[in-house]
């Protein structure tokens, strides 16, 4: 019965697994390679390449929280570009951590989607700008200036936050949509909100007449931007996902609707303590099993905070049972 056991779970997390996300860059790389020697392709620009800096950014929760380095889109210079998988259907979802510098520029954007046949269709560009002492962000669909911004959701220099860029693929010509999330720490990214924090945005027009920039482009690729001297931005934990899913790197079909009630962070555990997505105070049933099918934690609680310190590093078998739904995912401890 265990075997039999331990085979459906195996099979649960393999048809997860085969569902990957599009892209995943940790800038895992030693501290000062050029992000062009490990896949990534300078568009535009030669001077102040991209680098991997010496640390990477933290935030709690995240699947790309403090996981190998960070890059620096920090001057006027290259701009570097890389590519997944085309979508042509449905959403697109590019999240990562972000930490600027203050400076004393004017701002622009440093963040787009990009289709390598059409350079300079850039869709969802992303903006930092200066403002009293703080950071504002803004967003537009594809103008070189910001469509959507506020002087009401004043950001922090120097505080890492998590930015979440959505690209909806709407069947039709020139009528695809750009959404912007932000989230700072301790913020409840689990779902996707029902608002963006901008938009959703589509075409911007050039002139009174329904004339735009350009076609609709092809979704294959994201880009940063270096567009002023001491723009001082830190990027990290990048992904690009087809679904809303923030705390784990594991997708699938088969759980979707538990997942939007159960999840776990992070993964891999280094800490001990692994934190469980689930309704406060509901009652759980966790158990982890190892490789050959042994149960080594089984507990019911209420908590959503579990104790795995007593387990060795490797890799197991999470399973989780909260209000009459069972999830099954690969576990990593460190």
């Amino acid at each position: 019965m265990k075997k039999t056991y331990l085979i459906l779970l195996l099979f649960v997390s393999s048809f997860a697994f085969a569902q990957t996300p599009l892209l995943i860059e940790d800038f895992n790389y030693p501290a000062g390679d050029l992000l062009t020697k490990h896949g990534w392709l300078a568009h535009s620009g030669t001077a102040a390449p991209v680098a991997v800096t010496t640390s990477g950014l933290a935030f709690p929760g995240y699947v790309g929280s403090d996981i190998g380095l960070s890059a620096g889109i920090l001057a006027t210079g290259q701009d570097v570009n890389t590519q997944f998988t085309e979508q042509t259907s449905g959403s697109v979802y590019t999240s990562f951590l972000v930490n600027a510098a203050a400076n004393t520029g004017i701002g622009s954007y440093f963040f787009h989607y990009f289709d390598p046949n059409a350079s300079t269709a850039f869709r969802a560009r992303t903006f930092i700008r200066p403002y009293t002492g703080k950071m504002v962000v803004g967003l537009s669909f594809n103008a070189s200036n910001c469509q959507d911004s506020s002087l009401t959701k004043l950001l922090n220099f120097g505080e890492t936050y998590l930015f979440v860029v959505k690209y909806t693929i709407v069947s039709g010509t020139e009528n695809d949509k750009v959404s912007l999330y932000v989230f700072k720490s301790g913020d409840d990214f689990t779902n996707e909100p029902a608002t963006p924090f901008y938009g959703p945005l589509s075409a911007t027009l050039t002139t009174t007449t329904p004339i735009v920039l350009g076609p609709d482009i092809r979704i294959m690729g994201i880009a940063f931007r270096q567009f002023e001297a001491g723009q001082g931005i830190t990027v990290d934990g990048l992904r690009v996902k087809t679904n809303w899913d923030l705390t784990t790197d594991i997708t699938t079909s088969l759980n979707d609707y538990a997942k939007k009630q159960i999840g776990f962070y992070p993964n891999p555990v280094t800490d001990g303590s692994l934190n469980i997505n689930a309704p406060v105070n509901s009652e759980k049933q966790i158990e982890i099993f190892d490789l050959v099918g042994k149960s080594v934690l089984n507990q019911n609680t209420s908590s959503n905070k579990i104790d795995v310190k007593k387990l060795n590093s490797g890799v197991y078998i999470l399973k989780v049972v909260a209000d009459n739904k069972t999830t099954t995912s690969k576990l990593i401890i460190r």
